[in-house]
């Protein structure tokens, strides 16, 4: 149950201090591994992302536990959580061999506050493992040496000019509504499925009808042979990063015999259309295949498909440019043309920035390509993406965990800014049930009958209201239980018909126990309140001590008699 979904959203919830019960488990990660390939291996528009951080913290916390049995500093809690943020920042090192964008994508994700001594752990971490994934790149003969993952060769002497920065502006404008609009259609869809009780519970008992028919539905729509030529059906993610960040213009060309990837290319070319309506129509079907593919409980994440779509918007724009300025735009007498593959890496920086309210997506983009020419049109449209999608709707992973209802309180969006002046006692209970060092039996009963809380609060008095911490209910009950002695129990599941002569049983125990307080000259008062384990196991010894002394009360010495046979006729505890 643990595996299903990105894994981002529940490593918020953990690193504020929140225990998720068989979500860092062994068995988890097994199947988070195996579940992930397969979801991979379709093709379906998912990301990686989210599942590689949810993994390497899975063995952060595997290993702990591993080293904890030989004690010393692992056996802290709060080192774990460390172990946990740097994990996090290893899940997106490894994922894009990115390990400067990791560590701060990770800690503008993951944390509300940050030590900084976890600061060089993350990038150390990191940093091993990106050269990891990329070196068995080399072994496998996939690279010659470790290069970037989507190499660009854009022109470094002249990469853009100064009259393109408002269609930059433009993209991260555009980007963050785009941005929030994803993460909108992703929580209605999930919501509508929910609502609707009948599909709900049909689809609650038939797991697999639900993953099997989207996946239906997107592999029947991206069939290349079908609808899928008007769309670049036949390219994996990987493919379609790599045309998109191509540095020559399509539409001017026309797809000459220039290009060095003449192969892949062809796919964005189709006789019977342009490269604008196959960029439109990939854009438009992709958005909602990705909000939807990342509903299904399957290890997903959501950035890589969002990345793809704002790469493909950000071509888009620069493909309009190139062909509204056929020659560049003019400054001096030099003209360089444009560069439509830069367009695609601000869109791609600025829409994944948007879905998740990051600005290292900029940092990120610069490692996956190997270049930094564009960094202030990457910056100027991640960060005005932020400014728009912040100011309406929560990002995706604060969007799951309101849809999961997971432990987290979130940061508050503009417009929301009059809930600041809420103070805690203006949404608190305040006629709470609380269990104190000192109270009895019967308090403890009372108030597991009289409240339905799941947590108890335990203080120190009911004078100083001192909190101390919390009990669970369950932990109370099996508390009680155990307490209570077992030859009572036994007793009472023997002689269930018996219960009225248990009761007289009772009632004789304790007019026993008062009239021997009574003899021996103690206030009855203070036995009568002491629990009935006390009460049973004290009055064979008092009965002892009285004994010789003699009592004139008949009626006292008769119970006593009764009490006391019944006593030694039972095995002794």
């Amino acid at each position: 149950p643990a595996v299903p979904g990105s894994g981002i959203p529940e490593m918020k919830t953990i690193l504020r201090g929140v225990v998720l019960k068989e979500y860092l488990t062994f068995k988890t990660f097994v199947a988070k591994v195996i579940g992930l390939t397969c979801a991979l291996g379709s093709g379906m528009p998912l990301g990686k992302e989210g599942p590689f951080v949810h993994i390497a913290s899975m063995c952060a916390a595997l290993l702990s536990r591993f080293l904890s049995l030989f004690g010393g500093i692992y056996k802290n809690e709060a080192r774990n959580i460390e172990m946990l943020a740097a994990a996090c920042a290893v899940g997106v090192g490894c994922c894009f061999a990115a390990p400067i964008g990791g560590v701060l994508f990770s800690i503008e994700v993951t944390s509300t506050f940050f030590a900084v001594r976890n600061y060089w752990r993350g990038f150390f971490a990191a940093t091993f493992s990106a050269f990891i994934f990329r070196v068995l790149a080399v072994w496998n003969k996939d690279e010659e040496t470790i290069t970037a993952l989507f190499k660009t060769r854009f022109r470094l002497d002249f990469p853009f000019d100064l009259q393109e920065l408002p269609a930059f502006a433009v993209i991260g404008i555009a980007s963050g509504f785009g941005g929030a609009l994803f993460v909108y259609l992703n929580r209605k869809i999930v919501q509508f499925m929910r609502r609707q009780k009948t599909i709900n519970r049909f689809l609650m008992k038939k797991r697999l009808l639900f993953p099997a028919l989207v996946t239906l539905l997107i592999s029947t729509l991206t069939f290349p042979p079908g609808f899928g030529q008007f769309m670049a059906g036949q390219l994996t993610q990987k493919d379609t990063l790599v045309t998109l960040f191509d540095n020559q213009t399509w539409t001017k060309q026309g797809l000459s015999n220039e290009f060095e990837y003449l192969g892949i290319l062809e796919a964005w070319c189709h006789p019977r259309s342009n490269v604008f309506v196959t960029l439109v129509v990939f854009i438009l079907m992709k958005f909602w295949m990705s909000a939807l593919a990342t509903t299904i409980p399957v290890p997903c994440g959501a950035f890589m498909p969002v990345f793809v779509i704002g790469a493909a918007f950000g071509r888009l724009v620069g493909e309009s440019m190139a062909a509204w300025f056929p020659d560049g735009i003019h400054t001096n007498s030099n003209t360089y043309r444009i560069v439509p593959g830069g367009y695609a890496v601000v869109g791609a920086a600025a829409l994944s920035g948007a879905v998740t309210h990051t600005v290292s997506t900029a940092v990120i983009v610069f490692e996956l390509t190997g270049q930094i020419s564009h960094i202030l049109p990457v910056m100027i449209a991640v960060i005005l993406a932020n400014a728009v999608a912040q100011s309406l709707q929560p990002s995706l992973y604060d969007s799951i965990i309101r849809i999961k209802k997971l432990p987290y309180l979130p940061e508050l969006g503009w417009g929301h800014h009059e809930k600041y002046n809420m103070r805690v006692e203006d949404i608190m209970v305040r006629d709470i049930r609380y269990v104190t060092l000192n109270c009895k039996y019967r308090d403890l009963q009372h108030v597991l009958h009289s409240t339905r809380m799941k947590s108890l609060p335990l203080v120190e008095s009911a004078e100083s209201m001192i909190l101390l911490g919390s009990i669970e209910r369950a932990q109370v009950g099996a508390l009680l239980s155990h307490q209570l002695s077992p030859q009572r129990r036994l007793q009472a599941l023997r002689q269930k018909a018996l219960a009225e002569d248990e009761h007289r049983l009772a009632d004789a125990s304790i007019r026993c126990q008062i009239s021997t307080e009574a003899s021996s000259g103690t206030p009855a008062r203070t036995a009568s309140r002491k629990p009935l384990k006390l009460v049973l196991k004290r009055v064979p010894s008092s009965l002892a001590e009285t004994s010789p002394a003699g009592t004139t009360d008949h009626t006292g010495i008769a119970l006593k008699s009764l009490f006391c046979a019944n006593s030694t006729a039972e095995p002794t505890e």
